[in-house]
């Protein structure tokens, strides 16, 4: 343990690690709904890619300017070629076949999580 006498004496364990600073986010693709979007964000997450989904219509204004609902997924700029071809690949996945988004959904309704999009 460190003191004032032998400061540079400090176990690995009381060390802290930095937190990793992810850099700036881009836009890596979009969801039409939020099954979709909860869908792309997941395979982001599992591929070790940190991602946010953020909706225009989450606030006021938002509301107001977007007609629609569509969903945004961010990513840091460094996994953004990665991300863009994870997120190609999945979309295809899953217009080859359009029940697995449905299954999906049954699955986590069945898991209780009940649609977990941060």
């Amino acid at each position: 343990m460190a003191d004032l006498l032998h400061p540079n004496d400090v176990a690995e364990a009381e060390l802290q690690e930095e937190p990793q600073d992810p850099g700036d986010f881009e836009v890596a693709g979009t969801a039409a709904d939020a099954l979709e979007a909860d869908l792309l964000w997941r395979a982001l997450e599992d591929a070790g890619i940190p991602a946010i989904v953020r909706s225009p219509r989450s606030d006021f204004a938002g509301k107001l300017d977007a007609p629609v609902d569509l969903f945004t997924l961010l990513v840091p700029v460094r996994d953004l070629p990665q991300a863009r071809s994870l997120l190609t690949e999945r979309r295809a996945a899953l217009e080859a076949d359009p029940d697995s988004a449905a299954r999906a959904a049954e699955e986590e309704e069945a898991a209780g999580e009940g649609g977990s999009l941060p």
